[in-house]
């Protein structure tokens, strides 16, 4: 167990479900008991997009717009909490989104053009890296483990669809942080099994040496 956690992460490294529940036979007290406190944080995307609009330079009154609008929305997430214990998982589901989709509108609309611009730049250049870098892995593991053009394909087919996946994963706002990370490791810890089943033993034994060697010595 301790090996397939280190192999994970070492994945997660590389890379950088819950499925929405339909209407539950249960009542609405007996189904708000079964998830309740599962919702209990907004996500990581909002930390994620903070750390970019503190780059952006805004104003005092965009500031306070900025503030106004995050407190907004909290207040929002709060009252939808205290609904956990009356409404249906997807309902629960679908306003968090809509919460969510709400924030993100009014935060762009107090950017000005420059500022949208500046920040659409900024994620793109993080992608830009991020995709250099995954890049860099898979042609590394190419020539490192002798694989053939037909087993790099299928592997990099597998880690684009991985990435897809916890792209969409990461943006749902109906998720908590646990439910992410759970999903997350769960889309990687498929990748990794899907992508030693391409492998000969041979490679999958080279495969393990390669790794670095403080993760060798705790799998054992």
């Amino acid at each position: 167990m301790k090996r397939m956690t280190l192999v994970l992460l070492a994945l997660a490294i590389s890379l950088g479900i819950v499925q929405a529940q339909e209407k539950s036979t249960l009542s609405p007290k007996e189904q708000g008991k079964q998830f309740q406190g599962q919702h209990s944080k907004p996500g990581v995307r909002h930390r994620n997009e903070a750390m970019y609009y503190k780059k952006l330079n805004l104003s005092a009154d965009q500031q306070q717009q900025m503030k106004s609008i995050n407190e907004a929305f909290h207040a929002k997430i709060s009252d939808l909490r205290k609904q956990e214990a009356t409404i249906t998982v997807k309902e629960y589901k679908e306003q968090m989104k809509a919460i969510g989709k709400e924030r993100h509108e009014s935060l762009q609309a107090l950017l000005t053009p420059d500022q949208k611009q500046q920040l659409a730049t900024m994620k793109a250049d993080t992608k830009k890296r991020f995709d250099a870098r995954s890049e860099h892995r898979m042609e590394n593991m190419k020539k490192n483990l002798q694989l053939t053009d037909d087993q790099s394909a299928k592997m990099h087919a597998l880690r684009t669809e991985t990435e897809s996946k916890i792209k969409i994963i990461r943006e749902d706002q109906s998720l908590t942080d646990e439910q992410k990370k759970a999903q997350v490791m769960a889309a990687l810890k498929k990748q990794h099994e899907e992508m030693n089943s391409l492998l000969t033993p041979e490679q999958i034994k080279k495969k393990e040496m390669l790794r670095p060697k403080h993760i060798q010595k705790g799998a054992r």
